[in-house]
């Protein structure tokens, strides 16, 4: 295993569940970030108990990136057939003078990517589904599924095979168009006239390695693509077939984004603490649905057999990164139950790329 660059904030978690607020009583993960005005802004996925449960959007602020204010009520909730489970996953960018969340809305049987905007990071307004013809399966997409602790690939379709999710927005437009690459097990990439209605590439622009690498089951996008002055800094999520989610990265051209410079052979971040290491992690027998409706007690419990058995995945799952000063901020969500960051400088991930890293 390669040495880290980055140093966990002695903070973390920074942000856990709060047992006052029902909404984000159980896990609070997977938050988007955007550093404006001097502030830290993060957007997280917050779960409560219970036989309602669903995914809802927090917002939370803080001028140091580590010590963070929350509001009490979500900013975005779910309204309708098709958010019957929630929003998943927040990422957020802003384009000019607009701020963009790409998000999944989840009906319970497939989540499908939404896009919100605001001016100001308070008001938020739904502008529906980023897409109107992505199908999955259709695509040349698979998922995997663990059995007994071992992947295995599945391309059986769930309702309309619109499987659609994890969706970074560049924060500039590229040849007079917005771009964005989005899902999970591949990586696509599509473009925008007006950052709302989208148009996917057919072939994925990422997808598994084989072979003894870290992503050699499936991959996920991570936060927006980041511009240096080497190119687009893409963090994407590596899952390999014990389960173990490594952030990676990718380097694209600045004028041309399906063009792929750098991809990184190893892992540049990856779970290590015990808040990482275990947690109500979703992709467990049974999920987030019979989380929400254990008791403590019983998660507990659960939790410890599932480290027993070694079926537990490690999970550091990042949707949010902002650069202040030069300095690499992440924000992710450890063991699918608490946010955590850490920081990195960014120079010294470009300088992975010159010795092949």
């Amino acid at each position: 295993m390669t040495k880290e660059l980055f140093k966990r904030s002695n903070k973390n978690p920074i942000l856990l569940p709060n047992p006052n607020n029902q909404w984000e009583s159980l896990k609070v993960y997977n938050c988007g970030a955007i550093y404006d005005n001097k502030q830290h802004h993060l957007f997280y996925r917050a779960v409560g108990a219970g036989e309602n449960w669903h995914s809802v959007i927090g917002h939370a602020v803080s001028k140091d990136g580590e010590n963070f204010t929350r509001f009490s009520t979500p900013v975005l909730d779910s309204e309708t057939a098709l958010e019957l489970r929630g929003l998943e996953d927040p990422r957020v960018t802003k384009v000019g003078d607009t701020f963009l969340m790409a998000y999944a809305a989840y009906d319970g049987i497939e989540p499908r990517l939404n896009i919100a905007t605001s001016p100001n990071l308070n008001d938020w307004t739904k502008r529906g589904q980023a897409f109107r013809d992505f199908h999955f399966i259709e695509n040349g997409g698979y998922k995997v599924k663990w059995e007994s602790g071992k992947p295995v690939e599945s391309r059986v379709k769930n309702g309309n095979d619109e499987r659609s999710k994890s969706g970074g927005i560049f924060p500039e437009k590229i040849n007079g168009k917005y771009w964005m690459l989005f899902n999970e097990y591949f990586l696509w990439l599509a473009e925008s006239d007006n950052g709302l209605s989208w148009e996917y590439i057919k072939e994925p622009i990422l997808s598994a390695r084989k072979g003894n690498f870290f992503d050699n089951t499936f991959v996920e996008m991570g936060p927006p693509p980041i511009k240096t002055e080497k190119g687009w800094l893409v963090l994407y999520h590596g899952i390999d077939d014990s389960i173990y989610y490594r952030l990676g990265f990718l380097l694209l051209d600045l004028h041309d984004p399906s063009k792929i410079i750098y991809r990184s052979k190893n892992p540049i971040f990856w779970p290590q603490e015990r808040y990482e290491l275990s947690g109500l992690v979703d992709i467990l027998p049974g999920g987030l649905k019979m989380f929400t409706l254990m008791t403590e007690l019983e998660r507990n419990d659960f939790i410890k057999k599932a480290r027993d058995k070694g079926i537990m995945p490690k999970v550091t799952f990042c949707c949010g990164a902002v650069v202040v000063d030069g300095i690499l901020r992440i924000y992710y969500g450890a063991g699918d139950t608490s946010i955590c960051t850490a920081t990195a400088k960014l120079c010294e991930i470009l300088d992975l790329v010159d010795i092949g890293f």
